[in-house]
């Protein structure tokens, strides 16, 4: 008997009709027999309570509660009935010679905007914006048409053995056309035709682009490789967006999930979006048989992702070379040292002069100045310099800024220009940065310099 059949028969199970009938009057006689006189026998007898004790009614209440919650327990792990004969899945099936592959492909229109960002951009050559971009001259080489996007859905954010990445995302260029290939494992324990074709794609790319992939997707999918017995595919070079956008928009964006960037950079809203912490339970709802539209949702929105990718990349190339309008000032800022890092002084000097420009608080004011005088320092015009930092002495933001300016400013005045008394008169108020034993030992060598000067140029009068 199995058990529903077993808690149908406890339901109706019933306490015998005994427990709760009073039994039957004795017979008058009996009563005689015991030397009851009727006149006793006529008196109003106390009345007897039969039904049942409260003790035992409340064991019964409780066993019946125990009952249903059992049942309803063993309804919420019974898993949902399998899908209809004819329910299709939303992706097709290849034969492969490590096993089927499920695959779900989307060609996107070669005009395609993901916002206001065309999708084909981040298929552009700009090799030296990328670098700059990177901080890494290495990426010169890289033919951004032949990248690999990559992006993954899993059971989970831990990571480690215990995590499945039961949806793999892939976007290539071909011919101009960006094409959408997502992988998708369909029970566990199946995931060696996926990683074949991983793997394959991976052999054919110039470069793979992803967003927080140094840290987690590619991680994940090494272990995948490797608890599948199959050989790890050397990685080509590396794209993490993720790190791009903290060099940029770190500054000014408080979050840098990659919905934020497509909102700020792309101007582009995602209606109706999977969040990502329900995808782990429309796989395993998947798993225990049902229906395969609840995945649909996790193909949209990792599609999304993949869509987002190339945008983003061609976006921020297309901003470094200058293609699109000048960003936010502190944006700008942001590009400017990136510029400055890779030694571009041209783009540096104009993303600079925007940031100053469209400064919009002192504090942007004044970390646009401090740059332009580090600039102008590194081609070698001090006295420019010195002009800049004299400006941002009036709108530095608080006594630690004002004394790295005093501090810039005197070494300036005693090291390039030989203004002993000007280098005397900034070093006074550079304590908050050098602290007290270099500030005493810096004023001490201005004030013994300029004593000799003196010296000297006394004896040099008589």
């Amino acid at each position: 008997m199995d058990l529903r059949a077993k808690l149908a028969r406890l339901r109706s199970m019933e306490p015998p009709a005994a427990l709760f009938e009073p039994p039957p009057p004795p017979p008058a006689a009996a009563l005689r027999s015991v030397n009851v006189s009727d006149d006793v026998l006529g008196r109003a007898l106390p009345v007897v309570d039969v039904t049942p004790s409260g003790a035992r009614a409340d064991r019964i209440a409780k066993l019946r509660a125990l009952i249903g919650e059992v049942a309803a327990r063993y309804e919420r792990r019974t898993p949902p009935p399998p899908p209809a004969a004819n329910e299709k899945p939303p992706w097709s099936e290849v034969l492969t010679a490590h096993g089927p592959l499920h695959v779900h492909e989307r060609y996107l229109e070669p005009d395609h905007h993901h916002g206001r960002a065309a999708v084909r951009a981040g298929a552009c050559e700009r090799p030296a914006a990328l670098c700059a971009l990177l901080r890494d001259p290495n990426f010169a080489a890289v033919d951004l048409t032949r990248a690999l996007y990559l992006d993954t859905e899993t059971t989970g954010l831990a990571g480690g053995t215990g995590t499945v990445a039961f949806l793999v995302g892939l976007a290539r260029f071909d011919d101009g056309v960006l094409c959408v290939e997502q992988l998708i494992v369909p029970q566990l324990g199946s995931e060696t035709p996926v990683l074949a074709r991983l793997a394959e794609r991976i052999a054919a790319a110039s470069c793979i682009v992803t967003y927080n992939g140094k840290s987690f997707d590619w991680p994940l999918l090494r272990t995948r490789f490797v608890l599948a017995r199959l050989p790890v595919p050397e990685l080509p070079p590396h794209i993490d967006l993720l790190h791009v956008c903290r060099r940029v928009w770190k500054p000014r964006l408080p979050s840098l999930r990659l919905p934020d960037m497509e909102r700020e950079v792309l101007c582009f809203e995602r209606e109706d979006d999977l969040p990502g912490s329900e995808i782990p339970a429309r796989y395993f709802e998947f798993l225990r048989g049902g229906s395969p539209d609840r995945l649909v949702p996790v193909l949209e929105h990792n599609q999304n992702d993949l869509i987002a990718l190339s945008a983003l990349l061609g976006a921020v190339l297309e901003h470094f070379d200058r293609a699109r309008p000048l960003p936010h000032p502190r944006d700008a800022l942001s590009f400017a040292r990136l510029a400055l890092a890779a030694g571009d002084l041209a783009s540096a000097e104009l993303f600079g002069d925007h940031a100053l420009e469209h400064a919009e608080t002192e504090s942007d004011r004044f970390a646009a100045l401090t740059f332009r005088a580090a600039l102008e320092r590194q081609r070698g015009d001090t006295p420019r310099a010195i002009a800049l930092l004299s400006s941002a002495l009036g709108c530095a933001p608080g006594p630690e800024q004002r004394a790295a300016v005093h501090f810039k400013l005197a070494k300036l005045y005693e090291h390039e220009v030989g203004d002993l008394a000007r280098a005397l008169a900034h070093a006074r108020g550079t304590e908050p940065v050098e602290g007290p034993l270099l500030h005493g030992r810096r004023l001490g060598r201005l004030v013994r310099r300029l004593l000799r000067q003196d010296e000297a140029g006394s004896a040099g009068g008589t």
